[in-house]
C-alpha cells in the first residue's frame, strides 16, 4: 500500500500536474492529475487537495486487485541506444 505520492512543481497558469508513487520496492507509477481552477483563476486547493486524495485511493485499490503496473524509475524505457 502507497501512503504518500509526489506532485511535480506547477504554477497556477499549469491545468494538469504529474504525480508519483512509489511502492515499497522503489519502483514508481506516474499519473497525470488535472488541476481544478476557481472562477477567478486561482487553483482550487481544497478541491486539489480532494482529487489527489481520491487518486491515492483509486492507486491502491488497483494495486489490491493487481491492476497496475510500477515501472523501474532507472530503466531506459522507450531509449534507443547504438
Amino acid at each position: 500500500m502507497i501512503s504518500t505520492y509526489t506532485v511535480a512543481e506547477y504554477t497556477s497558469e499549469d491545468t494538469s500536474v504529474e504525480v508519483t508513487y512509489e511502492n515499497s520496492e522503489g519502483n514508481i507509477h506516474k499519473r497525470t492529475i488535472n488541476i481544478p481552477h476557481l472562477e477567478n483563476g486561482n487553483i482550487d486547493e481544497t478541491y486539489f487537495q480532494e482529487i489527489l486524495e481520491g487518486q491515492l485511493r483509486g492507486v491502491n485499490n488497483k494495486i489490491a486487485v493487481g491492476a497496475i503496473s510500477f515501472t523501474d524509475p532507472n530503466e531506459n524505457v522507450g531509449v534507443a541506444s547504438t
